[in-house]
């Protein structure tokens, strides 16, 4: 079994927490539970007066939360919370350094290999067919000497109860399941049959298992069965579960998603998009969130997104907020929360807005021209390398006013992001407009050859010689009227160096620090924020003899 590896050892429990709401609301779906898992050899239920002789057994609380669409009264996953409390908990003590990241593709693989075997086999149904592995985490157990680490009880029966496989809860479950859902996957990819020669598509998350064939012969059979014997050789026939095996299907639900190969397209089933509809407008209505329900509405917000594009931009401003989420604090629903909601309400009553296209599902195609845009506190710039072009605008001092008011607080939304998106709007486009006829050509006081080898250089991930970014630098200054003496570029380095040379230590220190590749540069001038502004508005504004770019 997985024995668990700590940074700090748990302290002895004065007081054992209780349950949480959950569980002893749905009391009956945690014992049914429970005993199943005891019949399964999964753990152990003993009488609780036996904590006085083990009194290193760890008791975390039991939660009950829905599973699927299953009656919530009857039937549910229990939770084993090893994340309480904050900052002692099984999961805080665990060495996150010795667990396994799993590292999952995503599930636009299923897309592609639709469209691949519809392209192969003109004419043929390509039909998925889905199934998971019963109990999943469960099937991973537990090393005899880490078993005290995952323990619960049930305080009405006066029992305790210890984990003997991997709890739905530890933070190590997923990464230690996946050596076995890999083997799996490993397993049903090595078989072959003369519709697939070179291997069985073998694509899995966590517990979830996809198959994807073109209903030609025996093709589909071929490809259960051989899921089912991967599954029999790694895990044991007590991880088959006939009602976690779907039929072989053109449209079939992939991980809470619709896939249609005759359609093409990934759609979001009619029920989830129905129960975000639920949890927005009780978002909506509610003064405050709860961590627990916040959580329920980015998820399903985020669900959605995946197939409705329209409604990602109203995910930002959501988002923020959830840093600031505390379990046992709440979060105020802001007038500008509310306004995301309601463009979320509209988006999800909007039918036709719900679909991808299998070729477009989690890419894009490819780009007829690509602009590299960013923005300062002073203006704006545009560089379209791949035919030579470039655009600056200056910020008026308006605008620049309303920079500042927002860096000084004022939540008036005039952040970066917001400023690198004003390019595309009717009004800038008309002042770029105005300063490039067409954006055809370019002024002769820019030196965009050799900005755009610069570019060039950076975007192939090159290293980038100290003298040829100096002399890029220095060419340009002469071509915008000022003295190449003035500049010069600074070496490669790590982030930290500016906040170390503003606290006070020395150049040389700096240096050793930030692993320079050379001594281009070791002094710091001291600037005060008026010369840093007018370098700044000098840089983005260009020659004074002609501002005008073509």
């Amino acid at each position: 079994g997985v024995e668990v590896r700590l940074k700090k050892t748990p302290p002895l429990q004065v007081q054992r927490p209780p349950n949480h709401g959950s569980a002893r609301d749905r009391l009956n779906v945690l014992r049914k539970n429970i005993r199943k898992e005891q019949d399964a050899g999964r753990c152990l239920v003993l009488d609780k007066s036996l904590l006085e002789q083990w009194p290193e057994i760890v008791i975390s609380p039991f939660g009950v939360v829905e599973k699927g669409d299953e009656n919530a009264d009857t039937a549910g996953r229990t939770i084993h919370d090893l994340s309480f409390p904050e900052g002692t908990s099984i999961n805080d003590c665990t060495d996150q350094d010795s667990i396994i990241k799993p590292d999952y593709a995503h599930c636009d693989a299923v897309a592609s290999e639709i469209l691949r075997l519809k392209r192969e086999n003109t004419g043929a149904r390509i039909c998925v067919m889905a199934c998971d592995v019963a109990s999943a985490f469960r099937n991973i157990g537990i090393h005899s000497n880490s078993v005290y680490l995952f323990a619960g009880h049930i305080e009405e029966d006066d029992v305790i109860v210890l984990e003997l496989a991997a709890p739905f809860g530890w933070t190590g479950s997923p990464g230690f399941y996946e050596i076995a859902g890999g083997a799996i996957a490993h397993t049903h990819g090595s078989h072959t049959n003369g519709v697939s020669p070179t291997g069985f598509f073998n694509y899995h998350w966590v517990d979830d298992h996809i198959n994807v064939a073109a209903d030609i012969g025996t093709a589909c059979d071929d490809m259960d069965r051989s899921l089912r014997f991967a599954i029999v050789s790694v895990l044991g026939a007590d991880a088959i579960n006939t009602k976690k095996f779907t039929n072989w299907d053109t449209r079939q639900r992939v991980l809470g998603l619709e896939f249609d190969s005759i359609a093409e397209l990934v759609s979001m089933p009619a029920a989830k998009v129905e129960k975000a509809r639920r949890i927005v407008a009780a978002a909506h209505t509610a003064p405050t969130l709860s961590r627990k329900a916040y959580r329920s509405l980015m998820g399903s917000l985020r669900h959605v997104a995946t197939c409705i594009r329209a409604a990602r931009p109203f995910l930002q401003r959501l988002h923020q907020r959830e840093s600031r989420l505390h379990r046992f604090q709440s979060v105020t629903v802001t007038d500008d929360m509310r306004q995301d909601l309601l463009w979320w309400w509209l988006v999800l009553h909007t039918p036709h807005l719900n679909g991808v296209s299998l070729e477009y599902f989690n890419t894009l195609p490819p780009p007829d021209i690509v602009v590299e845009m960013d923005a300062s506190n002073y203006g704006m710039c545009a560089l379209d390398a791949a035919s030579q072009q470039a655009l600056t605008y200056q910020f008026s001092g308006p605008e620049r006013s309303l920079i500042a008011e927002f860096k000084n607080g004022e939540p008036n939304g005039f952040n970066i992001n917001f400023r690198e998106l004003l390019s595309s709007n009717p009004s800038f486009s008309t002042k770029f407009a105005s300063l490039t006829p067409g954006w055809l050509q370019v002024s002769p006081a820019i030196d965009i050859q050799g900005l755009t080898d610069i570019w060039l250089r950076i975007s192939e991930l090159t290293p980038l010689p100290t003298p040829r970014l100096t002399n890029a630098i220095k060419r340009a200054a002469i071509k915008t009227g000022k003295d190449p003496r003035h500049f010069g570029s600074h070496s490669l380095r790590t982030g930290g160096a500016t906040h170390m040379y503003r606290s006070g230590t020395d150049a040389l220190t700096i240096q050793f620090h930030g692993r320079w590749m050379s001594d281009a540069f070791k002094t710091y001038t001291r600037l005060c924020k008026e010369s840093v502004a007018t370098l700044f508005a000098s840089m983005v504004s260009g020659s004074r003899g002609d501002s005008t770019l073509h």
